[in-house]
């Protein structure tokens, strides 16, 4: 029980106009905040209005204090209520409009729904690589000499891309929107899937090898699945698909974490690579040369360090002058 329910001779000064401002101000703040005070002020005006009816010509009313307290009361239920219908029909009115109209900027954002597909092209030169993601959250490592086609927005349906070089693409899962990559005439499509694409406009062969989740490898009309530790191999020349096992696939991007893989490799192919790793031309004044081939994983090195690795496993000689390679025996 509160303290001013104890003190009856406060709120009769009150009630007589006798008590102070402050008496005043702490009876009204009871009445009209705590329960306690309500029902008091409930009880008083009851007793009142029965002495009034049962001696109408007596003359007696409510006191100022009385009249002003319930009609606060009366006033302050009739705002309440009328804020509370308020409210309700304005929000029955306006929270589905601004559901709509943040799913609209949500899928804005994600997607090209609303607009014509603007897209953005990415290119990587010799001697460099990069590290991009998508808005999907899909990650791309992009090899030297690389370029990359791609979407401000995806799609509603479809992510794709157009690659022209050498990616890995760690893709962020999404069941309805599948990831598409296309390369020249091939295309690449996955759900949410690691795997490094191969695909250099001048090369005789587009290869994809798949390190985890699935793919579907399409040529023409014609698709392959690939399961993990597989590697699809298409020539562009005799139109001819090979499926192989790999013992261990993580190796064929070992390129993104600055580390040279070569294994069994023919220098041909040796050439190409350092060529856009370190942004060199080779000058093969020894067909003969070509014959051999390479097998090799370390750290990127200077490129003199490296020449001296691959005379080291073949007799080839190597000899660097200014962005200059000149290849003999």
């Amino acid at each position: 029980m509160s303290v001013m329910s104890t003190n009856s001779k406060i709120i009769n000064r009150v009630i007589s106009e006798t008590a102070s401002k402050e008496e005043a101000k702490e009876v009204a703040g009871w009445f009209s905040s705590t329960i306690e005070g309500q029902q008091c002020l409930s009880d008083m005006l009851d007793r009142d209005a029965y002495l009034m009816d049962a001696d109408a010509d007596s003359g007696k009313s409510f006191t100022p204090l009385q009249s002003d307290l319930l009609f606060r009361r009366i006033d302050k239920d009739i705002r309440i209520k009328r804020l509370r219908t308020v409210t309700r029909n304005v929000a029955a009115v306006l929270v589905p409009i601004l559901f709509l109209l943040g799913l609209g900027y949500f899928i804005h954002s994600q997607t090209s729904f609303f607009q014509g597909t603007t897209y953005a092209e990415l290119y990587i030169p010799k001697g460099e690589d990069a590290r991009i993601f998508f808005q999907d959250g899909t990650e791309v490592f992009l090899n030297a000499d690389t370029k990359i086609r791609y979407p401000e927005h995806f799609g509603f349906r479809h992510r794709e891309v157009y690659l022209d070089g050498e990616a890995y693409f760690n893709v962020a899962p999404d069941r309805k929107r599948p990831f598409v990559v296309h390369a020249q005439n091939t295309s690449v499509e996955v759900l949410g899937t690691a795997f490094n694409v191969n695909a250099y406009s001048e090369s005789e062969t587009i290869q994809v090898v798949l390190d985890e989740g699935k793919t579907s490898f399409q040529v023409q009309q014609s698709k392959y699945p690939m399961s993990p530790g597989q590697q699809i191999e298409y020539n562009k020349t005799t139109g001819k698909t090979s499926l192989y096992n790999l013992s261990k696939p993580s190796n064929v991007s070992l390129w993104r974490k600055n580390v040279l893989y070569f294994y069994d490799t023919p220098l041909a192919e040796v050439i190409k690579t350092v060529e856009r790793k370190y942004n060199v031309h080779f000058h093969v004044q020894s067909p003969e040369a070509l014959n051999f081939s390479y097998t090799l994983t370390t750290k990127q090195l200077h490129l003199e360090d490296l020449l001296n690795e691959l005379q080291k496993i073949a007799p080839v000689k190597f000899q660097y002058k200014g962005d200059n390679v000149f290849v003999s025996i």
